[in-house]
């Protein structure tokens, strides 16, 4: 059953970061804390040309439709996250694939996105 954006985003999140493993020098990245820094830290790094020129949202869709974590990249395993996650209901109408694919990096985006406000507080505190 499609659940409430307020459930599924922690999942979504979850799942993000539990793709985040190591940092560049090979070390173990053990608390999200640590993988959404690194996250962020490598996106600006290899990005930052890209935020300057169309934002960072978009900027985010670009890198990560350009697989630069190793997240669901293929129709199939996109629509079974969504319907895993219950961001979509089980047996989804075609129109809704479509849909979903469709939306799928910048949905990712917006979640990445919006763990960055997070992130930052946490790491000031």
């Amino acid at each position: 059953m499609k659940q409430h954006h307020t459930k599924y985003r922690p999942l979504y999140e979850a799942y993000i970061l539990s793709h985040i493993t190591e940092d560049h020098a090979g070390n173990s990245l053990t608390t999200d804390k640590e993988r959404a820094s690194f996250l962020f830290e490598r996106f600006r790094s290899e990005y930052g040309w890209r935020i300057e020129q169309a934002g960072k949202r978009q900027a985010m869709t670009d890198w990560l439709s350009g697989l630069a974590i190793p997240i669901a990249c293929y129709n199939g395993d996109i629509i079974d996250l969504a319907i895993r996650f219950g961001s979509i209901d089980p047996d989804p109408s075609p129109q809704l694939i479509d849909r979903v694919l469709e939306n799928y990096w910048q949905f990712m985006a917006n979640i990445i996105l919006g763990m960055e406000g997070r992130e930052s507080a946490a790491a000031a505190q």
